[in-house]
């Protein structure tokens, strides 16, 4: 079932606030959101922001940057609608894989796969996600997942 009042578009510099607001509520980190080398996109329901999702760039893959609805909005399938757009354009760009962190759930019904840290770190060490974690010496939390897109 579509839903025509959902519309996922572009962010712009001046969504940086709702991208922000929509990830903080989901408990997500907001460092970096909208930086170089990033695309990120707002998911609208009647012209409202209700959700967004971002992917930081490398060469030849993606990182996934949060996806997130706000709470009052989850269950209707736009967290699905949204990464699904995501994967969709990082295939389209070209690239061969796309990688995320996740705190939490299982990733595979989308397709990815668990991967070491050590594989996303090599392969996107330019990515904001790795340089904030770098900076200030973490590791990222919970679990490394990754897609190929050149299957």
């Amino acid at each position: 079932m579509t839903d025509s009042n959902v519309q996922i578009r572009l962010a712009t510099p001046n969504d940086k606030d709702t991208v922000c607001r929509v990830f903080r509520e989901a408990g997500l980190d907001t460092e970096a959101a909208l930086a170089e080398g990033t695309t990120y996109w707002v998911l609208e329901r009647g012209g409202q922001p209700v959700g967004s999702i971002g992917l930081e760039h490398g060469e030849g893959v993606s990182l996934l940057r949060g996806a997130a609805v706000l709470p009052e909005t989850r269950g209707g399938g736009l967290g699905r609608r949204l990464i699904m757009s995501a994967l969709e354009y990082a295939q389209a760009r070209g690239d061969r894989a796309i990688y995320m962190f996740s705190k939490g759930g299982d990733w595979s019904s989308f397709g990815f796969q668990q991967v070491p840290l050590a594989v996303v770190m090599g392969d996107m060490p330019e990515a904001p996600q790795v340089q904030a974690y770098k900076a200030r010496g973490e590791r990222p939390g919970g679990t490394t997942w990754m897609r190929n897109l050149s299957q």
